[in-house]
């Protein structure tokens, strides 16, 4: 959908944002978290309730089975709220993850990325989480939480990075035989 340029660069700045929200502001994103979670909840709620009134036969009682599953999950989420917040956060995390290691094999297939930028990531995640941990007190209060968001913040720094780092046209590594003969000089051969 995207071009590698544009999607690193999105994917940059929703992992900055997410990240210094997490860091600056933890009680409302986990609150955040929990009313996202009860709308997306909801919304599947009445969705499987429409699929079990339009559905044929066994469908529709498949689709109010789905409907009664989530509901019951709902009301577990009302119940054990702050599980369900750390739940999400999880989910958070899994995406931030997946986004860095999707900047990391990027990263690899530019041989001149590779050793930069994958050490650079992971000791500048360690750092800040170490300098977080030592210079603001407020940091352990919402360990995982703030732990989460620097490392999102920080893989969102690298993405936005590795957005601006200049990618040639050809990615596979195959020179045409116009750039060869071109560099070697005999390009008045071909003549």
């Amino acid at each position: 959908m995207f071009d590698t340029k544009t999607s690193c660069l999105i994917r940059g700045i929703i992992g900055v944002v997410f990240g210094f929200l997490a860091l600056m502001l933890p009680d409302i994103i986990r609150g955040m978290f929990i009313g996202f979670f009860g709308i997306l909840i909801i919304l599947g709620i009445v969705l499987f309730i429409f699929l079990a009134v339009t559905g044929k036969g066994d469908e529709s009682m498949f689709w109010f089975g789905l409907a009664a599953v989530l509901l019951v999950v709902g009301v577990l989420s009302i119940i054990i709220a702050p599980l369900v917040a750390v739940l999400f956060i999880f989910v958070i995390a899994a995406i931030a993850i997946y986004n860095g290691f999707s900047d990391i094999t990027l990263a690899l297939e530019h041989p001149k990325t590779k050793y930069i930028l994958i050490p650079g990531m992971i000791i500048a995640g360690f750092i800040l989480v170490a300098v977080f941990y030592y210079y603001f007190p407020g940091f352990a209060k919402d360990l995982f939480l703030s732990v989460v968001g620097t490392f999102a913040m920080v893989f969102g720094l690298f993405s936005i990075m590795l957005g601006f780092y200049r990618f040639d046209e050809q990615t596979d590594g195959e020179d045409s035989s116009a750039n060869i003969l071109i560099r070697t000089g005999k390009n008045n051969e071909r003549k």
